[in-house]
């Protein structure tokens, strides 16, 4: 992966180590123009992306942004695509120095009252965590680095959680299984209990105590679960005589007890018994290096022009989502305009049909109509021409009854004209007499 470009920004220049959470790269910022470290864990496919990044930007966010001298500072985070293999990514300031795991060298141990320093510094490390709710969870000699300045830092804050609890199916650990380094895990964590506390990390310091008093670690079993089975249930090896004061060797007992009860309860307690040891020993701490005011005026350049990129950045974000918001609004302007032109269309080609079907509606009743009225009329015709030539047979009818009963009329005058005539020829003794009326009365 040498020379890739990490989210367009970080070039990776080489590989500072490789352990069960990832690899550690050494980079250059090239929008910063600085070097840094970033912490690449590569994760499995079928795991829930979103869910993996948001649940790692949350820890890691926690834990990088503690505000603390011997914490390491977290520059970026994030999961990214690299060579083809998604990663979660952790960008923090490089540093230079020795991890104490270089340093643990079982022919040159470091004198137990550095070693007495060095826990201290841890200690405030842990007892910074630890008020805000973080455990380490992985306190080991390749976690925590003396620079070359004579400083302490710890690192991996938070990674331990994020692997250990969002990515238990990549397999770095499996149902049931710690999560950690074996050689510095308290009992819990040994059986996989899934809710520990801060005094998990002051059992993995009495660890690394013991390992730094010895050159190796309290147990060293052939197998990893042989080393969990030894945290469990077996005690370590007396220290060695004169590796370290009495008090110092019975704090490091008292870290390692196997129930956390019966551990110092706080890393700032573990810390005040060191500095007691320390000084009654005559062996002070050393004193705080003076500060850098150029490095520090480089520092404070780095950062005004950090936050000036960041501030452009988003100035130019803001634009470019204004930018597209514009366009999207445009194309849905365009696509409305074209919908109500389809509408507009479609609604006037189905009032085309209703007309045409209407017209044509129109037209059949029309013709309809004309064709009752046509049946109408002639009906109406025929019933008056039937009607007419009755009519003119009962007034033939008529007339000739008429003629007949004039004719029969006519007759009957001249009969009676007739016989008048005849009466009034015949002699007065030849009349016929004239019948007297009823009632004994003549005319």
């Amino acid at each position: 992966m040498r020379g890739e470009l990490l989210e367009d920004r970080y070039r990776l220049e080489e590989r500072l180590g490789e352990g069960g959470m990832g690899e550690v790269w050494g980079a250059r910022d090239v929008r910063m123009h600085r070097r840094v470290a970033a912490k690449l864990v590569r994760v499995r496919s079928g795991l829930d992306a979103q869910e993996v990044e948001q649940r790692f930007l949350h820890e890691v966010r926690a834990a990088g942004n503690l505000p603390h001298r011997h914490t390491v500072t977290v520059h970026d985070c994030g999961e990214s695509v690299l060579c083809g293999h998604r990663v979660l990514y952790l960008v923090m300031e490089r540093l230079t120095g020795r991890t104490l795991a270089q340093l643990f060298h079982p022919r040159a141990l470091p004198p137990w009252y550095d070693l007495a320093h060095w826990a201290g510094q841890i200690c405030d490390a842990l007892a910074a965590a630890h008020e805000r709710g973080i455990v380490h969870r992985d306190i080991k000699p390749g976690n925590v680095m003396l620079t070359d300045a004579g400083v302490i830092k710890v690192l991996d804050f938070g990674l331990a959680k994020i692997l250990g609890d969002s990515l238990r199916a990549a397999e770095l650990t499996v149902t049931g299984q710690a999560m950690g380094t074996p050689w510095y895990m308290s009992p819990e964590q040994a059986r996989g209990e899934r809710r520990i506390d801060h005094r998990t990390d002051l059992y993995a310091l009495g660890c690394l105590l013991y390992h730094g008093l010895t050159g190796e670690p309290p147990f060293t079993g052939a197998s990893g679960h042989v080393v969990l089975y030894q945290h469990i249930y077996e005690r370590p090896a007396p220290l060695p005589t004169g590796a370290a004061p009495p008090a110092v060797e019975a704090l490091v007992a008292r870290l390692m007890a196997k129930d956390p009860a019966d551990r110092p309860q706080s890393a700032g307690e573990v810390a005040r018994e060191l500095d007691q040891v320390l000084r009654a020993r005559g062996h002070q701490a050393p004193a705080e290096p003076a500060p850098d005011r150029e490095a520090a005026a480089r520092t404070l350049a780095a950062a005004e022009a950090e936050a000036r990129e960041l501030v452009e950045r988003a100035r130019q974000e803001a634009a470019e989502v204004r930018r597209t918001a514009e366009q999207d609004v445009a194309r849905l302007r365009e696509t409305a305009e074209q919908d109500v032109a389809r509408l507009r269309e479609t609604a006037e080609q189905d009032v085309a049909r209703l007309r045409e079907t209407a017209e044509r509606d129109l037209a059949l009743l029309h013709a309809e109509a004309r064709r009752r009225t046509d049946a109408a009329r002639r009906e109406a015709e025929e019933i008056l021409t039937g009607t007419r030539d009755r009519a003119q047979e009962i007034f033939e009818e008529a007339r000739a009854s008429a003629h007949r009963l004039l004719e029969q009329t006519r007759a009957d005058a001249e009969r009676f004209a007739e016989r008048l005539r005849s009466r009034e020829a015949a002699p007065p003794d030849r009349l016929p007499s004239t019948p007297a009326p009823r009632g004994g009365h003549r005319p």
